[in-house]
């Protein structure tokens, strides 16, 4: 039986730049969090999974759901790794970096 591991997903996995690490991320608190999260999930302000829309929160650290859970994630001033992002499907991803580039805050590598 061979023994497989992974790595667990961290910040560097999402943001591959910031310029002012106070003002790059902050802290959610989700009232209800209906959606495991990784650094990368794409999210709603409501805690829900993103679909499309300017509703877009991308999460810095790992949650299981649940009630009242704070989750840090991306403010400002980032450049986003486009591999670390993490939506449902691929529509929800285009959805998504097409509004980090529409935003202004936020860029997304190549």
């Amino acid at each position: 039986m061979m023994i497989v591991s992974s790595e667990e997903r961290s910040f560097r996995d999402v943001v591959i730049y910031r310029d002012d690490p106070v003002f790059s991320h902050k802290t959610k608190t989700f009232a209800t969090l209906a959606v495991d999260a990784v650094p990368g999930t794409l999210l709603t302000s409501t805690g829900e999974a993103y679909a499309s829309g300017s509703d877009l929160l991308i999460a810095l650290d790992s949650h299981k759901a649940g009630s009242n859970v704070p989750v840090i994630v991306v403010d400002r001033g980032c450049v986003l790794n486009r591999a670390g992002l993490i939506g449902t499907d691929a529509t929800a991803l285009a959805n998504a970096i097409a509004q980090i580039e529409a935003s202004g805050l936020n860029r997304v590598s190549e």
